[in-house]
Parts: structure tokens; C-alpha cells; sequence
């Protein structure tokens, strides 16, 4: 009977440590709107991705101008991403509605020092029969490799949420502390 609890205790640990691997929802960052030309229909959107952290105030600035199809934004972040000299990565995705889901997702790279690196944002569209999405893997992350980001599209089992493959669209170093592009295209995993 001990031997089953050790082993429980051991799966909830191992858990525990893969779900630090991927990125959660916060508290940490909030999102502030200001709407631009009120008189209009559909006005534009000032959106401000700002931090509950005296030592770090605006991250990223964005306009909205598709207001009419704007639904919602949600923040997450990675901590530890196994980047040297990384703290954390903050995702901000903006979803639009019509008939199928527009979701723009934005990745910031908090430094050490504080300072912030954006990577280019991507882009996905999910409809009722969606089966991959685009998105970063960070070195922490299962299918990650020690001192890159990559840019990757993922593909779904249609009957499950499992990973089907992933196919490498992009590959950044990290190194010295700054991103290097080797615009590279491979498929990493099936």
C-alpha cells in the first residue's frame, strides 16, 4: 500500500513540473483600452499591455482598428523558459469572432535586465474543423530545444487533442542574448 502512495506522489510531482512547461494564465500583466474617434461606428482601439510591476511599466502598444469583430484578449506567461537570461514570456492573444475564430498572438521576452524583446506575431484561424495552430516552443517546452525559439505549426489529432506533428516553420538562436533568424523549415516531430 505504500509503495501505491509513493508512486501517486511521484506522478503528481512529475505533473507538476510538466505544467510548469507551458504557459498559464496571470494576474501579473492587464491590458488597458483607449478608444480612439468615439464618433465612429467601429472606433480604433488603443490597447496597452502593462505589468502590476513597479519595475516595469508598458510593454507593448497596439492599435485595433477591426473593432466590430474584436471579442476578447487573454494573457499568459512562461516562466523559466530555459533561455539564458530569460525570466519569463508573456503571450497576449486578441481573438476576433465571425464565422470562424481570428486569434493574433503576441510574444514578449522579459530579460533579466528588464528589458523586452518582441517576436513576430502569429496568426491563427479556428473553425469548427481546426486541426493545427502556429505558435513558439521554448527550450522548457516538450518538443523544445536547448537555446531556440521555435516557430512552429501544430497538428491535431482530429479525435483528440493529441499532437499528431509539428512542423518547424522558423528557428531563432538565442544567443549572447539576442535573437538570431536562421530561416530554417524542417518538420521536427510526427
Amino acid at each position: 500500500m505504500k509503495n501505491v502512495a509513493v508512486i501517486i506522489i511521484l506522478l503528481q510531482s512529475f505533473q507538476g513540473i510538466n505544467a510548469q512547461n507551458v504557459f498559464t494564465k496571470t494576474q501579473e500583466f492587464f491590458v488597458t483600452t483607449k478608444i480612439m474617434d468615439q464618433g465612429k461606428q467601429h472606433p480604433s482601439y488603443v490597447i496597452n499591455l502593462v505589468s502590476n510591476r513597479e519595475d516595469i511599466n508598458t510593454i507593448s502598444t497596439l492599435i485595433l482598428e477591426d473593432t466590430e469583430l474584436f471579442e476578447d484578449i487573454f494573457i499568459s506567461t512562461l516562466e523559466n523558459p530555459g533561455l539564458e537570461g530569460i525570466s519569463k514570456v508573456i503571450k497576449m492573444e486578441i481573438e476576433y469572432l465571425a464565422c470562424c475564430a481570428h486569434v493574433e498572438a503576441y510574444y514578449y521576452i522579459i530579460k533579466d535586465d528588464l528589458s523586452i524583446v518582441a517576436l513576430p506575431n502569429l496568426k491563427n484561424v479556428y473553425c469548427e474543423n481546426s486541426d493545427t495552430d502556429y505558435q513558439y516552443i521554448f527550450p522548457n517546452q516538450e518538443y523544445g530545444i536547448k537555446g531556440n525559439i521555435l516557430e512552429t505549426q501544430t497538428f491535431y489529432n482530429e479525435e483528440t487533442a493529441d499532437v499528431k506533428y509539428i512542423n518547424l516553420k522558423q528557428n531563432f538562436i538565442w544567443k549572447d542574448k539576442i535573437i538570431e533568424d536562421l530561416k530554417t523549415t524542417a518538420i521536427t516531430s510526427y
